[in-house]
């Protein structure tokens, strides 16, 4: 479909934010693959194939360093002086390459337009990542009964909360979303983040991938939302902040495979009974409204009643299909 956003200033990329000034040989090394990654330099599977060996050989490489120690758990007396933090500096550390990753992820997710192809191509990386075979991969230092099986983790089954990777995601949001941002600032930098994270991380969740659904800004757009302003009390930046919101959680909307995923949770129960849970009908129909008193309020920016209208226009579309 046509981008819904074509009136909007904010089509283009916004600076990525990945290389930072502290940055050492690991991080650098990481990021330039993910830097190739998103300029297109290599595909999202030769990304994910790439990724995913460098990650279990070094694994590898690092046990069999490991097993020649004289004490394979615990730093020498030299290391200790040395200041060397943990053994995980030096036993095979595959959990702590993922959670390098994912923090540099979800900071990319807030820098490219919706369905941008960059966006898309962080997307199919992750999706590459999941198909790929399964396979554990040493984790940790050996068991102290060496009758106890080594840990392992499973590479990549990613989907729901796997690894966390939620609880990177509600970080990431943190930049944005608090009481008086910038996401009241028509077209700033904030808002387009904001507006381009919610679009993230909403196909991230309706792909399978990692379930940010608690994360929607759909929620914020509801008089019951703690960020949401009073328009009265605040005739500008209420009505300016609510609309920033409605444009970024009409992500979750707009578009068909993350409208129809949203449409059929919503239909699996009628509300919520959970601090998480984001889905049910009594959601839909509150989403749904206060979209339409957007679309119908001139308090509102152009932008935002045009994209409430269409959002809203899209949810009963979804409703006459989804029968």
């Amino acid at each position: 479909m046509a981008s819904p956003d074509s009136a909007d200033p904010g089509l283009q990329p916004l600076d990525p934010k990945l290389f930072r000034d502290d940055d050492d040989d690991e991080d650098i090394f990481w990021k330039q693959k993910l830097n190739a990654l998103i300029n297109g330099t290599v595909t999202p599977s030769e990304a994910a194939t790439d990724y995913d060996s460098c990650v279990v050989e070094d694994a590898n490489r690092r046990h069999a360093e490991l097993l020649k120690r004289p004490d394979p758990r615990n730093l020498t007396a030299e290391e200790e002086e040395r200041r060397v933090p943990s053994m995980r500096a030096i036993a095979p550390n595959p959990s702590g390459d993922i959670q390098l990753l994912f923090p540099w992820i979800a900071t990319l997710c807030s820098a490219f337009p919706p369905h941008h192809e960059k966006q898309t191509r962080i997307i199919r990386f992750l999706e590459a990542l999941r198909d790929l075979p399964r396979r554990d991969v040493l984790d940790g230092v050996p068991p102290e009964d060496p009758n106890e099986p080594y840990y392992t983790i499973t590479l990549w089954p990613l989907g729901g909360g796997w690894r966390g990777l939620p609880e990177v995601f509600l970080l990431e949001s943190y930049e944005f979303s608090y009481p008086y941002s910038h996401i009241e600032t028509p077209g700033s930098e904030t808002q387009l983040r904001w507006r381009n994270f919610q679009s993230a991380i909403a196909r991230l969740t309706s792909s399978g991938l990692i379930d940010c659904g608690f994360l929607s800004a759909l929620e914020d757009i509801l008089p019951s939302s703690e960020y949401y302003r009073d328009l009265e009390k605040r005739k500008v930046g209420g009505p300016n902040r609510v609309g920033g919101d409605v444009i970024a959680a009409a992500q979750w909307i707009l578009w068909p495979e993350q409208g129809r995923y949203v449409y059929r949770e919503c239909r699996t129960r009628d509300d919520i009974d959970g601090p998480r849970q984001m889905w049910s009908m009594k959601g839909w129909r509150q989403w749904k409204e206060q979209f339409g008193f957007v679309a119908g309020d001139e308090r509102f920016g152009q932008q935002a009643r045009a994209v409430a209208r269409l959002a809203r226009h899209q949810m009963l579309a979804y409703e006459a299909e989804l029968v």
